[in-house]
């Protein structure tokens, strides 16, 4: 009597139970419709996680953070084309498209910009400049001179430091950051 190899060594259990491993994976029900790569579900806590991740925090530790599972979270990377695992941890490569207030040549342009890196700059620049209105301290905008934001459409927007400038925009009505900064979709 020949010894069975070991991948067809049956496991432990009934006659007619299967390992779940070993049967292939169901496609996701989308009720009718098709999910896109870039057009993630609106969820604030899969959101927060990715925020998280973005930071460099890691999988584990976002998701324990944003009170979801890891497995919720890692499906969501995958499907949606926000991360991928290199070696034993996972790198985000969120390239959603961004609508947010940029100050730049004396008034607030809304851009459309790709990525995280754009938004957090602009995001850090638009804080700088309410707190350097607030006490006139020049040396909060000081490290933004020279820098710029990319748009989708290639062209640079270098970010305000002047003074006066800034001084002008505050006095003017103009939204909140929160009101416009949103996330949309590529397509």
């Amino acid at each position: 009597m020949a010894t069975r190899n070991r991948r067809t060594k049956r496991k432990r259990g009934t006659m007619g139970e299967q390992n779940p491993r070993s049967q292939p994976r169901r496609p996701v029900k989308t009720r009718g419709r098709a999910i896109k790569p870039n057009r993630p579900a609106s969820d604030p806590r899969i959101e927060a996680a990715i925020l998280e991740m973005n930071r460099g925090v890691s999988l584990t530790a976002a998701a324990r953070a944003a009170h979801i599972s890891r497995r919720r979270l890692r499906q969501f990377l995958t499907r949606h084309r926000l991360g991928k695992r290199k070696r034993r941890r996972w790198v985000t490569k969120d390239n959603r498209l961004r609508r947010l207030p940029v100050i730049t040549r004396g008034r607030f342009r809304v851009l459309t910009v790709r990525g995280y890196e754009p938004a957090r700059l602009a995001g850090e620049h638009h804080n700088a400049a309410a707190a350097f209105v607030r006490t006139n301290d020049a040396s909060l905008i000081e490290s933004f001179r020279g820098q710029s934001v990319q748009a989708t459409n290639g062209r640079q927007y270098l970010l305000e430091t002047d003074p006066n400038a800034l001084h002008r925009i505050a006095a003017m009505d103009t939204p909140p950051f929160h009101e416009i900064y949103e996330i949309i979709s590529s397509t």
